[in-house]
């Protein structure tokens, strides 16, 4: 074990540097904690060329009077005895500072002037030289450091920074530096939960004097622990391919090496003890033979475990007698065996009231045919204490006959079962809530909690009333079989608990995925975590299951208790009064689990609509409603033109009484450009999925039409919808663009919520069988025509975007527009001045009654 020299003791001491005060006393001053009688700085001496730009903030600090700029500061050495005086240097080394150190004038840091003149606090009254205020009320130890001159500068620079340092270790200590993972000082930190630092934590300290804002406790600083596996070389031993290779790259990450099973580096052999029962023969075994529990400990903990917890022992197997050896030596072995068992026979506690003869001690041993070690005692039935012995027994097992499966009836069995299973069930909760709640949040273990507080509310929210309420069917069950008669009352134990299961299960059933996510989540993110769950996976409580494996237990229990309690009414008489109750609390947990997936649905229903309003860009707030849910979503292609443009990829979300139309954003393309503006507008917030452009009631919707089926128009459907403050009726056609949902769910669908939403008996009234050619609806060539049209009609509605644009005009330049388009079926752009209007919209009160080429929706439309 790793013991400090009498040089390194007076280094962590300080007492080599003779300081002007003691260490309790110093801490006391670097907090400012002087006491009232002592007078504060009044003078300050910035000494070489770099700190004379802080002459201005000096005289800043409370308390000083005088400020001195000199090049070296020796000829005031004489003179600061007269009055309190700091000597600010830039330099923490070097002849200077060596003279000034050694005259035990304060010597302090610019750093300490800055935050002084920022919390306006007097220069502390300090014994040691004091660069800054990163380590204050920081109490450190050192262990395992061999080299005394990096000890020293370690020691030196933790004081320069504020902090103190103790020989041994103690509650004050608040940080181990350490060089190794093992000794005294080592295991005591772990046992205590100090953090154990490497000593790059103060090299990083120190190369960070100059913040103001630096801390020795800051969360980047904690990167600087001491590693589990510092100086380690593993070796694995009976575990799979794929989890030695998962283990190999945690002890890289951890600070250690491995190496193969043999090889004269290795310092730890972790061993799989369910696959391995013994050490392979090799030509030298590494120190520690640990079992693979050790090695997750260590990961949990971020600290070496203790190696004599984790040993691995190997099962003894019993030694082989060789039978082909003398005969003669073998009969002597006999003899003298059998001389000593009846010597002991003699001396046994049986033989006290008794003694046999040599004849009846022979026939006391019987001998195995195949090894003489083999001895079963066969004591005298006269003797007076095994006759008292055996009247104990026989009482006992008369008793037993009377709980022998075959006096009990068959209802009695039944109900021990559910007794053993519920038994069971709670047994698995308290695991869950024992074993991994309780010990994840444990806020004193080392390293603190492994997860975050709403990761373990994810989790184990839920868990506790569940366990609570079967806690007490449990014990009223247990009470039951106790005081067993046939006319006690199972259902009673169940109904009184129906309300109990009623409230405790819904919430976790309806979360349950969201529970497995966040174990996977925190699984793959949190090592310490992962090192859990493969520590408690060997825990004898836990039979080797995974946490996801317990917690689907609850999901399970209800249904199986359904399964016992219908056994239990078929062993029931008729006869008997819980025969009702049985088939009542069968019912009632029937209801409870409908309620669950009922309760279930309606969740998944809300959570899915939360999803679809974070997913549109300009969302309708009226969108999310208590009183409306998600029924299924399509993707299609726009045929019209009213909604975007014709060939465009939309979503359709039908919901309980509305349907909600937005466009697909497609994703876009990386840019090759090195544009700065470009640059900047990629960091930009990403675009939402969908963006909103229609949101249709379902009352506002007058006819739903299927178009039948033909070469130049594939799995187009319509909508023919009105406002009910506006007169005329429009018409959005629709193409299917997913082969996953048909176009009968779709529009049957559609149909049936139409229905509810207007109280009709019969969907098929909304539903109208129409042919393309009647509607001028066609997907024939969505390809680059209709995109060169497309772009074409933009760039005139841009020419003509100008406010207060003339109506007829708009609907001219509307007209010869759409008029390009080559999906209409009259080439003609104007009729008798009407304008002409795309093929799949229509609006009745613009149309003129002699004109050949329009459509009217009033057939298709509902009266």
């Amino acid at each position: 074990m790793y013991k400090m020299t009498d040089l390194e003791s007076k280094l962590c001491e300080g007492s080599s540097l003779s300081p002007l005060r003691t260490p309790e006393s110093s801490s006391q001053l670097v907090n400012n904690e002087s006491s009232s009688d002592e007078d504060p700085i009044s003078k300050v001496v910035l000494v070489g060329t770099e700190t004379y730009s802080l002459e201005p903030d000096a005289r800043k600090i409370p308390g000083v009077v005088e400020v001195l700029l000199t090049e070296t500061g020796l000829e005031l050495v004489k003179d600061a005895g007269e009055c309190e005086t700091s000597f600010v240097l830039a330099n923490f080394e070097g002849e200077v500072f060596d003279k000034l150190r050694r005259a035990q004038v304060r010597i302090v840091g610019p750093t300490v002037v800055h935050k002084c003149v920022q919390d306006q606090t007097n220069l502390p009254l300090n014994g040691r030289p004091l660069y800054c205020m990163s380590m204050r009320k920081q109490i450190v130890c050192f262990t395992g450091f061999r080299d005394v001159t990096k000890l020293k500068w370690l020691v030196d620079h933790v004081h320069y920074m504020g902090g103190s340092v103790r020989k041994d270790e103690g509650m004050r200590v608040t940080h181990m530096v350490a060089n190794i993972t093992h000794g005294t000082k080592y295991r005591y930190a772990v046992n205590m939960g100090k953090p154990i630092m490497s000593e790059d934590w103060v090299d990083r300290l120190w190369a960070d004097r100059d913040n103001l804002e630096s801390q020795a406790t800051d969360a980047d600083v904690a990167l600087y622990r001491m590693k589990p596996f510092y100086e380690c070389c593993l070796s694995f031993l009976g575990f799979t391919e794929n989890e030695q290779k998962h283990m190999e790259d945690l002890t890289l990450e951890n600070g250690g090496r491995f190496a193969a099973f043999g090889d004269q580096d290795t310092t730890h052999l972790v061993i799989d003890d369910q696959n391995v029962k013994e050490v392979p023969q090799v030509a030298e075994l590494p120190p520690y033979i640990v079992r693979g529990e050790w090695f997750w400990g260590c990961i949990q903990m971020t600290a070496r475990a203790d190696e004599q917890i984790y040993t691995f022992e190997k099962l003894s197997t019993p030694a082989r007698i060789n039978r082909m050896s003398n005969h003669t030596f073998a009969k002597t072995r006999k003899r003298k065996r059998i001389q000593e068992l009846a010597a002991e026979t003699e001396s046994s506690p049986f033989m006290a009231y008794k003694r046999r003869s040599s004849s009846t001690d022979t026939s006391a041993t019987s001998m195995s045919p195949n090894s003489f070690l083999d001895v079963t005692y066969t004591p005298d039935k006269s003797d007076g204490h095994l006759a008292e012995l055996k009247l104990d027994t026989n009482k006992e097992q008369s008793a037993e006959k009377k709980l022998t499966p075959s006096k009990l009836s068959k209802r009695r069995m039944v109900t021990m079962e559910l007794l053993q299973t519920e038994q069971n069930y709670v047994a698995i909760l308290s695991t869950i809530l024992n074993t991994f709640k309780a010990q994840i949040e444990k806020p004193d273990q080392y390293n603190g909690a492994i997860l975050a507080q709403q990761d373990i509310k994810i989790i184990f929210g839920n868990i506790p009333p569940i366990h609570e309420a079967h806690c007490k069917l449990r014990d009223s069950l247990a009470f039951l079989v106790e005081h067993w008669a046939e006319s006690n009352s199972v259902g009673d134990c169940i109904l009184n608990r129906a309300e109990e299961l009623m409230k405790a299960y819904p919430p976790f059933v309806n979360f349950f995925e969201n529970t497995k996510e966040t174990i996977q989540k925190c699984d793959a993110s949190n090592p310490r975590f992962h090192a859990f769950l493969k520590l408690c996976m060997s825990k004898p409580e836990c039979g080797r299951q995974t946490l996801q494996e317990l917690l689907i237990r609850p999901v399970q229990r209800l249904p199986s208790v359904v399964l016992l309690l219908q056994d239990l009414v078929k062993r029931t008489d008729a006869s008997n009064p819980d025969k009702p109750k049985l088939e009542l609390a069968i019912e009632k947990l029937k209801d409870i689990m409908n309620h669950i997936n009922e309760d279930k649905r309606k969740t998944e229903s809300q959570v899915v609509m939360f999803d679809i309003v974070n997913d549109i860009d300009n969302c309708p707030a009226t969108l999310l409603s208590s009183n409306r849910h998600f029924v299924m979503k399509a993707d299609v292609m726009e045929l019209s033109g009213n909604l975007s443009s014709r060939g465009d990829p939309l979503s359709l979300f039908v919901f309980s009484d509305s349907v909600e139309i937005c466009k697909r954003r497609q994703k876009a393309r990386p840019s090759t450009l090195r544009s700065p503006a470009l640059q900047l507008s990629q960091h930009k917030t990403p675009q939402k999925a969908y963006k909103h452009l229609e949101i249709l009631p379902m009352s506002s919707i007058r006819r739903v039409l299927d178009v039948e089926e033909a070469d130049d128009c594939r799995l187009a459907f319509g909508l023919i919808c009105r406002d009910s403050s506006q007169a005329n009726e429009s018409l959005f056609s629709f193409t299917l663009a997913m082969e996953e949902l048909s176009k009968e769910d779709l529009l049957n669908t559609i149909c049936k919520n139409l229905a509810i939403v207007l109280c009709r008996p019969d969907i098929g009234t909304f539903l109208a069988q129409v042919s393309g050619e009647e509607l001028n609806i066609t997907t024939k060539d969505l390809h680059k025509s209709q995109k060169a049209t497309t772009k074409f009609s933009r760039r005139v509605s841009r020419a003509f975007s100008f406010n207060k644009t003339p109506r007829k005009l708009t609907r001219a330049i509307s007209g010869m527009v759409h008029g390009l388009s080559p999906f209409g079926r009259d080439p003609r752009q104007f009729d008798k001045g009407g304008v002409r209007k795309l093929a799949s919209t229509f609006d009745l009160t613009e149309l003129h009654e002699d004109d050949s080429d329009t459509v009217s929706l009033g057939a298709y439309s509902l009266q």
